[in-house]
């Protein structure tokens, strides 16, 4: 695939020219020394956007069938059905959300919407419904906890689309600089598993502070209501202070008359929106880019989604393991994402996106074909610390490097950002629900 994708030939910048970008992206007002502190402090903030995104996503697919089959008791093939319903109504939500926030008001404006609508719904997912105790009314329970946590979940999904796609179109809108869009990128993962080791972290400490049980039982409704209460006020914390502080400037480029005018009023195409939109659906590359995402994400999420189901199902053989191994091995998991994105952050634009997906594509084989030949429910525990090391290497490589790839293809059409990333993401979230379902099923 072409390095420049859907960039034009003006992203390939040399040394200098990377250095000019840079200086026009940021206001020469400001002396040397924080006008730098300035630059680092930014990308910082922008990471901190979609950190409660990031929280209740880890939550989401790590414990949601967990607490809908162990605390709530639903049958497996219910569980699974609103998991599917979640990534559906996210899918559909998608490109919805991306048609109009390049349409409509501000990406700022969009991404705090979608912030209020996850704040109102995410922590009553993990809040056992009223009067839901299976041993009242099991007819009564049938039809009423699964439309209950039906209409929660199309809600907050709704919401974390609308987060989702705003903070990616953030990127390019920001900046053609290519080199800074994968600096930007990788910033936004890492802070996406620094969210994920801290819901690991809190579950493990709510397991083991709380009055302490072998297996997840119905009792422990309060311990998954804690965390989620937990995680939605750093959550909240999180995108009031990027609302604050993050000040989003469009870059500036110099126009052809001699004025400086800002990148949202360029448009490289001199067609109607439509014509746009038909214009990115005929471009084979998109589907490409979107197959590559897709996977990285289907193995992702089906990793965060049975991993906990096995360790639940481990504990009736190793009983003496007790609970909090639930916790520990996706701790595990997420420190060594956290570690190969960092490595990733400073050395992707060295060995390209092509080379990097290749890498992470390889760990990612090498733990499913370790988990099909070696790993069962009496597995030694080393071995499953060990496959959850080369899980969380190559997911967070294929994940970054995909992302990359996408801000390449947008090039200099950042007002069509929301949109190509729409389209990317959307495939993902029903694939990954029609793979759960058959699984339960």
């Amino acid at each position: 695939m072409n390095g420049t994708y859907g960039a034009t030939n003006s992203n390939i910048l040399v040394k200098s020219d990377v250095q000019d970008s840079i200086d026009q992206e940021i206001d020469l007002s400001i002396p040397f020394k924080r006008r730098r502190w300035w630059r680092i402090s930014q990308k910082l903030l922008y990471g901190l956007g979609h950190m409660y995104n990031d929280l209740c996503a880890a939550m989401w697919f790590s414990y949601m069938m967990l607490f809908f089959q162990a605390v709530l008791e639903m049958r497996a093939v219910v569980a699974g059905a609103m998991l599917l319903l979640g990534q559906v109504v996210d899918a559909l939500a998608t490109p919805v959300v991306g048609v109009l926030a390049d349409k409509y008001s501000t990406k700022k404006i969009w991404h705090l919407m979608g912030c209020i609508l996850v704040s109102l719904t995410f922590p009553l997912l993990f809040i056992r419904c009223w009067n839901c105790w299976p041993k009242e009314n099991l007819e009564y329970l049938n039809w009423w906890m699964p439309l209950y946590y039906a209409v929660l979940i199309t809600f907050f999904q709704i919401g974390w689309a609308i987060v989702q796609i705003s903070h990616l179109a953030i990127i390019p809108s920001i900046t053609d600089n290519l080199e800074i869009r994968s600096e930007l990128t990788s910033i936004r993962y890492m802070a996406s598993v620094i969210s994920s080791l801290a819901v690991y972290f809190i579950t493990w400490i709510v397991l083991r502070a709380t009055n302490y049980s072998t297996f997840i039982r119905p009792s422990d409704d309060y311990k998954f209501r804690d965390v989620s209460l937990i995680i939605t006020g750093i959550g909240i914390l999180s995108f009031t202070t990027f609302h604050i502080l993050f000040k989003l400037k469009p870059h500036k480029i110099p126009k052809e008359n001699g004025y400086v005018g800002e990148s949202e009023e360029i448009q490289p195409l001199n067609f109607s929106t439509k014509s746009k939109i038909i214009y990115f659906l005929q471009m084979p590359l998109l589907y490409q880019t979107s197959c590559l995402y897709v996977f990285s994400r289907l193995y992702w999420a089906l990793s965060l989604v049975y991993v906990p189901l096995f360790l639940e199902e481990r504990l009736s053989v190793n009983p003496a393991e007790g609970s909090e191994l639930v916790a520990s091995v996706p701790l595990v998991l997420y420190l060594s994402s956290l570690l190969f994105s960092f490595l990733l952050k400073s050395n992707i634009n060295k060995i390209g996106n092509q080379v990097a997906y290749f890498i992470g594509s390889f760990l990612s084989l090498i733990s499913c074909i370790w988990i099909a030949l070696a790993i069962n429910p009496e597995a030694n525990v080393a071995q499953i610390y060990l496959v959850a090391t080369f899980i969380g290497a190559g997911s967070s490589i294929t994940l970054v490097s995909s992302l990359c790839v996408t801000a390449d293809l947008i090039g200099p059409h950042s007002h069509q950002g929301a949109l190509i990333y729409s389209i990317v993401t959307f495939a993902d979230k029903l694939v990954t629900g029609i793979a759960v379902i058959a699984i339960e099923n």
